[in-house]
C-alpha cells in the first residue's frame, strides 16, 4: 500500500496503531497549539472563566481543570506510575475530577493551567528520538511516548473550542495542527468499528484498515467519491468532504456527524462509534 506523503513510517509505533507522521513536527505542532491556547486563557475575564461551555454541566473553567488533571495524569503515565490507569472510564473519570478540584478558585485554576502549559510546551518541544519510543499508555491502550502525547493534544485541540467556542473567541484552524489531529480523530473512531475492512479519506488526512493495525498519514486531496493510491492502485477509498475541526468535533460528540461530513453515508456511520460512546447515557 502507498503511503502518500506519509513522514512517520520510521517513527515508533503501537501493534494496533500505525500513525505515519513525522513526531518532532507533530510534537511542535502541539506544543503551538497549547501555546496559542494558553495566550487566550491568560485574558480570560471571571465571569468568561464561569461562563458555560460546550461540554455539558462543565463552566470555561471546569474545562481547564479537566486539562490541568490531563496533564498530571500524562505526566504520572510518563514517569511509569499506571495507577492512574486503574478503573478509568473515560465517560465518568474525567468529570469525577473537575468535581474534586471545584473547591479550587477559578482564577487558581487559570494559573495553573497556564503553569503547566508553559511545562508541557518544554516538553513536547524539547523530546528526542529516544524519547518518542518509551512506553506508554493512553486511553488508545499501549502505545510509545509520542502517540500518548498526540492523544494529549488532540483532547487539547478538541477542548480549546469546547471553552472558547461558547465565549465567541476565535480559534485558528491551523492545518500542521488540523491533519494530524483529524487522522488521529479517525484512528480512533476506527478503534470503535468492528466491520472489517476501512479506507477512508477527509482533506488530506487518510486512514486505512485491513486484517492488521489502523494506518493513518497525510496524503494528496483527492475529489469525487472515490480515489486510487498514488502508486495507481485502487482500494476503494471512500472520499468524504467536511471542515478539518468541525469534523474533529463530530467524531467526538460535538455535533452530528451526518450533518457535518458529506458522502457515503454507511461510511459515515461507521465513524460515529466513537461519538456514540461518548454521548450514550448509563
Amino acid at each position: 500500500m502507498d503511503h502518500g506523503t506519509a513522514t512517520g513510517g520510521d517513527a515508533p509505533q503501537a501493534e494496533h496503531i500505525r500513525f505515519l507522521f513525522d513526531p518532532p513536527a507533530t510534537l511542535c505542532a502541539l506544543a503551538g497549539q497549547r501555546r496559542r491556547f494558553g495566550s487566550t486563557v491568560a485574558t480570560l475575564t471571571v465571569d468568561e472563566l464561569a461562563a458555560p461551555s460546550r461540554c455539558e454541566g462543565w463552566t470555561v473553567a471546569d474545562v481547564l481543570r479537566h486539562l490541568v488533571w490531563v496533564d498530571a495524569t500524562m505526566r504520572r503515565l510518563w514517569s511509569g506510575d499506571e495507577s492512574p490507569a486503574v478503573r478509568f472510564d473515560p465517560r465518568t473519570t474525567p468529570n469525577d475530577s473537575v468535581n474534586a478540584d471545584r473547591s479550587v478558585p477559578d482564577d487558581e485554576i487559570q494559573r495553573r493551567y497556564l503553569a503547566s502549559t508553559e511545562t508541557m510546551i518544554v516538553e513536547l518541544e524539547s523530546a528526542d528520538p529516544e524519547r518518542f519510543g518509551h512506553p506508554s499508555l493512553s486511553p488508545a491502550g499501549r502505545v510509545p511516548w509520542w502517540l500518548s502525547a498526540v492523544h494529549q493534544g488532540w483532547d487539547s485541540t478538541v477542548h480549546e473550542r469546547d471553552a472558547l467556542a461558547p465565549l465567541g473567541r476565535a480559534v485558528e484552524a491551523v492545518s500542521d495542527e488540523m491533519v494530524p489531529c483529524l487522522a488521529y480523530s479517525l484512528v480512533l473512531a476506527a478503534l470503535f468499528d468492528r466491520r472489517g475492512h476501512l479506507d477512508v479519506q477527509i482533506g488530506t488526512s487518510r486512514l486505512s484498515r485491513g486484517g492488521g493495525p489502523v494506518i493513518a498519514w497525510a496524503t494528496a486531496a483527492g475529489t469525487g467519491e472515490h480515489i486510487a493510491n498514488l502508486d495507481g492502485s485502487d482500494d476503494g477509498v471512500t472520499v468524504l468532504s467536511g471542515d478539518p475541526a468541525a469534523t474533529i468535533d463530530a467524531l467526538c460528540g460535538r455535533g452530528s456527524i451526518t450533518d457535518t461530513l458529506k458522502g457515503d453515508r454507511s461510511v459515515i456511520d461507521r465513524l460515529n462509534g466513537l461519538a456514540r460512546y461518548f454521548t450514550a447515557t448509563g
